[in-house]
């Protein structure tokens, strides 16, 4: 009787730890240890983090779920309802947010691939099947509406806020802890200083492309040799050039220069020494009729420019070695008004738009034909003394929106802290609680219009072939990178100054614009077989008058069976078996043994698998958890609690798979994976106790992580086949008919092994590259890769997978 042989192992555990040196409780009491372990959260270090139930881990996530989260992250419990399928601990110390998606990848490939994918399956210990996503997964999230409920109620932190103030009504050292992460604050801070402190350097000189005395590209060019001291009251004098292109590139036509009073110094065309290929008129202004008569060369506007200039003379322009290099001249000290008025990622501003927005004056205009460099070089001049009259931080504070897009915010960001003290938030809040708020109407406040209004616009940095550039919409900036390599070197530049980034990476994508639709299809579905291939046992010889039933009454005592079937060519009676898990295989190898002979098959997918199950074992999301097979009733399973109660530890959490028998009128067997508080406790529960017949519960170390109900999709289905049956794992290893099949449709045996070592490859750089991208993230970020999976496969919808983590600590990837 099961009551008996309950015992029995009770007794043998307590032997088994009065050895060593544990005492044995008794059963009340280990129940009783067990669901306190169940009913009381674990407890906190105050390090942010996310959690999910033991019990619930198998249950599938959708995108919505994972907007919800990125929701409450952003913008904080006050804000946003705790999503109800994880648990977000202690919001206000995030300090950002990553979303990675490896596009095109599936939950197939990360377990077919399993060993390349050393930093995903090391580094993120919470792992979540998502259902397949169709579209644009960033527009998706961006465009989702905030999932908040009901009155929104700021927590009391806020209250200490006033509801309405203004700019001047903000403590400094808020407004300078909110703009340190401005790009021109972070370069020049926030006080106001002389002329001299936004001289470029040398260093800077050469990283922006100035021509420099001694450079090789410089080597005939013009020094001014004004090198006098430069202090807060040398003179600045702004500079701009025409150029047209001719046979030796961009040559000049006309030159001016001002001094800081605006006043015109010099106004010359030039006639180029090479012959011209186009004036670019419509920029330049000037025509063939205008360079008719013109003598003067480029060396007489040199020398014009050096008499003019005094010894510590300043020379100001925007895009200013452009002009230098044109003119072939070398000046020391200059300030460039395209790198005061900084943006990020290298990118600037027009001295158009500047001169519109700061100067409130029209230069460029449409109506006239062409620029006048004067104009430009006047504009310079005074673009520069007014950053230098006001300085960074009430250049930003006065500009912010009309330039940078970005309302200014208090005291933070969103994240670390913003939400629960931020102005923006509190009138967020008003909004949504009110009901009415200009558009978009709050009852359409989208998560993208709720990080615009809240100071923090995402950033969103995805591949796009040939391009670098970057554009806004003023709700999230857009930047497209020429590669994947690009992508990381941009989210190292932005990631502190964007506290919400989201990642494309396009490397398996890339690879499958370049592979035949029929090589990729068959390529999924080898890996998708693959997978079930690893769950298979053959079983045999068997007694001749053996039954599909039998074989399942013999088998499935060590776990779930997805299919049996018997092999009637062979001498003596053989079965193939198929079990939903990894262990029930496992498990039938090591037990059944003494019963019968049980053997793997043999095939590409299976060759190292050993090295492949111990990785399994070492999996972060498999710590601590076994798996018990063939639990026929609550009594037995409860048997078994307690029986694991003894040990070193206690039952933390336990979640039943259950399979249901063909006849009804039987009762169900289930599997359980078990979590225990200590890997002492797993050690001992995995000490043999007794030896187990057929009907006893069975246990193994776990191998099928949480999230995974089966090891591969139902049905995967013949992608040369138009009938849509599904298939077995020996018609996936391609034998016999399906050889002259493969002829027929012209499949190229070796074509198709290059797109197979193509495919491992690169998702080895994806994982290396989200390995990088974790090592780059500031500590108490919270980090999401998403494998987005497909939405219809031949049929068949493949799976995606989430990995969620929140970075605690730099660490070396693996």
């Amino acid at each position: 009787m099961l009551p008996q042989r309950a015992s029995l192992r009770i007794s043998m555990a307590g032997d088994s730890e009065r050895k060593r040196g544990i005492s044995p409780v008794s059963e009340d009491s280990a129940k009783r240890l067990k669901t306190e372990s169940r009913t009381q959260p674990p407890k906190s270090k105050g390090q942010p983090r996310v959690t999910r139930c033991f019990e619930r881990l198998h249950e599938v996530i959708s995108l919505s779920d994972l907007s919800s989260l990125l929701q409450c992250a952003a913008l904080g419990k006050s804000v946003i309802t705790q999503p109800s399928w994880c648990h977000l601990h202690h919001q206000r110390k995030l300090s950002g947010v990553n979303v990675t998606v490896l596009e095109d990848v599936t939950q197939v490939h990360f377990y077919r691939f399993y060993p390349q994918f050393k930093n995903l399956r090391r580094r993120y210990k919470t792992r979540c099947t998502l259902l397949p996503c169709a579209g644009d997964v960033f527009s998706f999230i961006l465009n989702s509406k905030l999932s908040c409920s009901g009155t929104v109620t700021p927590e009391p932190s806020t209250t200490l806020l006033p509801t309405t103030a203004s700019l001047s009504n903000t403590p400094t050292c808020h407004k300078d802890k909110d703009l340190r992460w401005h790009p021109v604050i972070r370069k020049f801070g926030s006080e106001t200083r002389g002329l001299s402190a936004y001289v470029l350097t040398g260093e800077e000189m050469s990283k922006y492309s100035f021509p420099l005395q001694g450079a090789p590209d410089c080597k005939s060019f013009v020094c001014t040799g004004k090198n006098g001291h430069v202090t807060d009251s040398s003179p600045l004098y702004g500079l701009d050039c025409e150029m047209c292109l001719t046979k030796a590139g961009l040559e000049v036509t006309r030159v001016s220069l001002v001094d800081g009073q605006g006043q015109c110094m010099l106004d010359e065309l030039v006639k180029p020494d090479n012959p011209i290929h186009n004036y670019q008129t419509r920029f330049s202004g000037i025509t063939k009729d205008m360079l008719e008569p013109i003598t003067t060369r480029l060396c007489d506007v040199q020398s014009k420019l050096i008499e003019l200039l005094p010894e510590d003379a300043v020379l100001v322009g925007h895009s200013l070695d452009c002009d230098l290099r044109a003119l072939q001249m070398i000046h020391p000290n200059v300030i460039d008004t395209s790198l005061l008025y900084r943006r990020e990622c290298g990118m600037r501003f027009k001295l158009k738009l500047l001169a519109e927005v700061i100067l409130e004056k029209e230069i460029q205009s449409e109506e006239k034909k062409g620029h006048d460099p004067t104009e430009d070089a006047v504009a310079a001049v005074q673009l520069a003394q007014y950053f230098i009259s006001k300085g960074p931080r009430q250049v930003v504070e006065l500009h912010q929106e009309e330039l940078w897009g970005l309302p200014i915010t208090f005291p933070g960001s969103p994240v670390n802290g913003f939400s629960h003290k931020s102005l923006s938030v509190t009138r967020l809040l008003d909004s949504l609680n009110s009901g009415t708020s200009s558009s978009p109407s709050t009852s359409h406040l989208t998560f993208s219009h709720a990080l615009f209004k809240t100071g923090q616009p995402a950033l969103q940095l995805a591949r796009l072939a040939g391009s670098d550039s970057q554009s806004s919409n003023k709700l999230w900036r857009r930047q497209s990178c020429s590669s994947d390599k690009k992508v990381l070197e941009a989210l190292r530049r932005q990631v502190q100054s964007h506290p919400l980034s989201l990642l494309q990476l396009s490397a398996y994508s890339q690879l499958l614009t370049h592979t035949h639709p029929t090589y990729t299809h068959r390529s999924l579905h080898k890996l998708v077989c693959g997978l079930r291939e690893m769950c298979v046992v053959y079983v045999g010889p068997l007694w001749p008058d053996c039954t599909e039933r039998d074989v399942r009454r013999l088998c499935s005592s060590c776990g779930a069976l997805r299919s049996v079937r018997l092999l009637s060519s062979t001498h003596w009676v053989h079965a193939v078996v198929e079990y939903e898990v990894l262990e029930g295989a496992v498990l039938a190898l090591e037990r059944l043994k003494g019963c019968t002979q049980v053997q793997r098959p043999v095939g590409e997918f299976t060759l190292d698998l050993e090295q492949y199950l111990h990785d399994l074992r070492e999996d972060p999301v498999n710590e601590r958890v076994i798996y018990a097979a063939g639990v026929a009733n609550d009594d037995q399973m409860a048997d078994l609690q307690v029986t694991l109660g003894h040990v070193e530890g206690h039952v933390e959490s336990v979640r039943f798979r259950t399979q249901q028998t063909r006849n009804r009128k039987r009762k169900r067997r289930q599997d359980a994976f078990i979590k225990l508080d200590s890997t002492e406790a797993v050690e001992a529960a995995l000490e043999p106790l007794a030896e187990l017949g057929p009907g006893q519960v069975r246990l193994c170390r776990a191998l099928t992580p949480p999230h995974l109900c089966t090891w591969a999709p139902d049905g995967p289905l013949d992608p040369q086949s138009s009938e849509g049956a599904p298939q077995s794992p020996e018609a996936c290893r391609g034998d016999g008919e399906e050889d002259g099949r493969e002829e027929e449709n012209g499949i190229d045996e070796e074509v198709e092994a290059e797109v197979d070592r193509k495919t491992a490859g690169v998702m080895r750089k994806l994982d290396s590259k989200v390995g990088k991208i974790l090592d780059a993230l500031p500590d108490n970020t919270l980090s999401i890769v998403i494998l987005p999976g497909k939405q219809s496969f031949c049929g068949v919808s493949q799976p995606g997978l989430c990995f969620i983590e929140v970075k605690q600590e730099a660490a070396p990837s693996p």
